[in-house]
């Protein structure tokens, strides 16, 4: 994957290929999300290729067979420390790119402090680590401001719609 991205095929984008762009790519949001919380669980929804991504906070663990079974969002699990939710997200697919262009291993792992830093203004800090891909973690923080009516609609991304030209 990595040398058809060097030689400048985008075969491998699964995002050119209308497939979600995996974490923590997905967070880059540049599309628009929707979060939706529950008493035991966050849901982020992605307005790109219609990803979606769930954080469980009711203290589960992943068991095996979602271990052996990695998704382009992975597994999430959360938990308060005050104002901040703290996310642990395993099972990443590995045919995915750490932020547009790195490559990882399936022994990826994320986390993630968000809080609102003001009000209308969420903060995700990332830390990425892979010990087989990366010679340190690698950090990064995204922002994202809530939109107001009428730019507050998630809208259908009909990105298969034009699959026809992709061979």
């Amino acid at each position: 994957m990595r040398d058809s991205r060097i030689a400048g095929s985008y075969d491998s984008d699964n995002v050119f290929k209308c497939l979600p762009p995996g974490m923590p790519a997905m967070m880059n949001m540049a599309y628009g999300m929707e979060v939706m919380q529950t008493k035991d669980k966050i849901t982020f929804f992605s307005e790109l290729n219609d990803a979606l991504r769930r954080v469980y906070l009711d203290g589960r663990k992943p068991p095996p067979e979602i271990l052996d079974d990695p998704t382009y969002a992975g597994y999430s699990t959360g938990r308060w420390e005050g104002d901040t939710l703290v996310v642990d997200t395993v099972a990443l697919r590995d045919n995915t790119f750490i932020e547009g262009f790195t490559p990882h291993s399936e022994r990826m792992t994320i986390r993630e402090r968000i809080r609102f830093v003001e009000p209308g203004l969420l903060e995700d800090q990332i830390t990425v680590t892979d010990p087989e891909a990366l010679l340190k973690p690698w950090e990064t923080v995204k922002r994202y401001r809530k939109a107001s009516y009428p730019n507050d609609q998630l809208r259908e991304f009909a990105c298969a719609e034009g699959m026809e030209h992709v061979k």
